[in-house]
């Protein structure tokens, strides 16, 4: 947790909002998810390419949590409101090894929308799936507002 809290605070000036992406692996080689965090409005948003939410991860959510808050107290942010998780509705994988793509693709697509806040229903069932990696990278570091964290 303390790793995450010190990438938070030399990510930039965090006066404004900004998503920062945290990959998220359940471990020994499991599924992988995307955790989107806006730690100015206190909102984290999940997305997974399988059913469910984040109560599979309990471990996740917690140090999620925790970092944030930890964050917001070393900065002497005063508001007290609660961390709010978003289930965000994502396209699902059809198999068992394509989550990692998923991740790539949620990443690029929610850096296309140019925004901070991310829609319960970004995609439809009609958006095709082109991952260009090159493109991801490109996005990531030239677009300020968004942070990777691996």
């Amino acid at each position: 947790m303390n790793e995450l809290v010190d990438r938070f605070m030399v990510a930039g000036d965090n006066t404004t909002p900004s998503l920062y992406f945290l990959p998220f692996n359940s471990g020994n080689g499991g599924h992988w998810v995307l955790v989107a965090m806006d730690l100015w409005r206190l909102m984290v948003y999940y997305l997974d390419s399988l059913p469910g939410n984040w109560s599979k991860y309990p471990s996740m959510k917690k140090t999620v949590d925790a970092a944030i808050l930890k964050f917001r107290s070393k900065k002497n942010y005063r508001n007290r409101k609660d961390i709010t998780w978003v289930r965000v509705q994502c396209p699902q994988q059809n198999n068992s090894i394509d989550c990692g793509f998923f991740v790539l693709r949620f990443m690029r697509d929610i850096i296309a929308l140019n925004r901070i806040d991310i829609p319960k229903m970004v995609w439809n069932n009609n958006l095709g799936f082109i991952l260009i990696l090159s493109d991801i990278s490109s996005n990531l570091l030239l677009n300020h507002e968004y942070v990777l964290f691996s």
